[in-house]
């Protein structure tokens, strides 16, 4: 009878048949029932175990909780979830140095810690002590640290900082400024140069009375007086005559009555993937060993749009690049590769290799055309007519 292997939290992880052994599903091998090296299996097993499967890489097929000793770090690890071999993802439990020392890497302390609890030979300097649900009975000297999350009645110190100008600190509550002999003061200075500000939601005279300044304001008389901000911009409303940088709208935006979108060029376009490299003009045909490829054949009826280079609206422009999945014209006025003598007004038709023609009497169908020229080309060779296109 086959034996079925339950986990202690109760899933199956595996059954194993009758006179083999199985060793996928975890790191140790799982012999069946008769299985003929089932003492060398068990003995190799318990080895494994005592010396928590000391090696420079972690063991194959892990589970959740599994021990391993890392013996390049001289550091036990446990496996965080089933199947973890990256050792980065491995949790460190500890190091133990050459002298004998154990040292934990980090620690956790979600209750209270109390005199007597904690005993260091030495005092901790220059590191960073995160303390949660703390509570500090004593007076407490920290030298060289940063106190994270913590609630002091009083805060005797020389600096309160969040580290740099990148990560920026919070002051939650009402607070009094007690200054020395020379009164109250709270001074705000980069350094020695007074050049820095204090951020509020409103404008505040020196009294605390708020006001809304008023007026007209542009860049000659505020760009100066203001820094690049490259964040996040969230007003209810913005009217402006220009936007530009390019960049990415997000959510759902409607038009209001009489508002409208001006676009330069004037095809609408889609990103497909193209088996080649095509530039624009290219006349292309679903097919090839990607979506899209050149059309092949004169008259063909498999013709599905044009590159573009200049679409007044692409869609699905995250898909790739102009190399990768070039944007198909399958709307509008778009230049077109043509060979021979084209007039205003023909309608144009593969002529193969990419490249469209114009179409002779009784060529022209719903399922050849590509669309009509909008100019004269007068010679025979190779060239681009700007023209209507209009895929059906």
């Amino acid at each position: 009878m086959a034996y079925t292997i339950v986990k202690s939290d109760g899933t199956v992880l595996t059954t194993i048949a009758d006179g083999t052994i199985n060793t996928t599903s975890t790191t140790l091998g799982l012999p069946g029932r008769n299985f003929a090296g089932y003492g060398q299996s068990l003995d190799t097993n318990f080895v494994h175990q005592l010396e928590n499967f000391a090696d420079t890489t972690p063991p194959a097929n892990p589970l959740r909780g599994q021990l391993w000793y890392n013996t390049n770090a001289n550091t036990l690890y446990v496996c965080p979830a089933d199947g973890t071999t990256d050792t980065g993802a491995w949790l460190a439990l500890a190091q133990s140095g050459s002298a004998g020392t154990t040292t934990f890497g980090a620690v956790t302390v979600t209750g209270n810690l109390q005199a007597n609890n904690i005993t260091a030979t030495n005092a901790i300097v220059g590191d960073t002590i995160t303390v949660r649900l703390a509570t500090v009975t004593s007076i407490a000297t920290i030298s060289s640290a940063n106190v994270t999350t913590a609630n002091i009645a009083t805060l005797n110190t020389a600096v309160v900082t969040s580290g740099s100008a990148v990560t920026p600190g919070t002051i939650t509550g009402t607070f009094t400024v007690t200054g020395g002999a020379s009164g109250n003061s709270l001074v705000v200075a980069n350094g020695n140069v007074f050049t820095s500000g204090i951020k509020t939601d409103n404008y505040y005279y020196a009294n605390g009375t708020p006001f809304n300044p008023a007026g007209t304001y542009g860049n000659a008389n505020v760009a100066v007086f203001l820094p690049t901000y490259t964040g996040t911009l969230q007003p209810s409303s913005v009217t402006t005559s220009a936007i530009a940088g390019g960049g990415t709208i997000s959510g759902t935006w409607t038009l209001s009555v009489g508002a409208r979108l001006n676009a330069t060029y004037a095809d609408l376009a889609e990103r497909f993937e193209a088996d080649d490299e095509y530039d624009a003009g290219t006349v292309v045909e679903l097919g090839g060993s990607a979506e899209i490829t050149s059309v092949k054949f004169d008259l063909s009826e498999d013709i599905f749009g044009v590159v573009s280079n200049s679409a007044a609206y692409l869609m699905n422009s995250g898909a790739g690049t102009d190399k990768t999945h070039p944007a198909v014209a399958v709307s509008g006025r778009v230049p077109v590769k043509v060979i021979g003598i084209v007039k205003k007004g023909d309608r144009l038709v593969s002529a193969g290799k990419g490249k469209a023609r114009a179409a002779q009497q009784g060529e022209a169908t719903a399922f050849n055309t590509i669309g009509r020229s909008l100019v004269n080309k007068t010679d025979s060779g190779v060239g681009t007519v700007e023209a209507i296109v209009i895929i059906r």
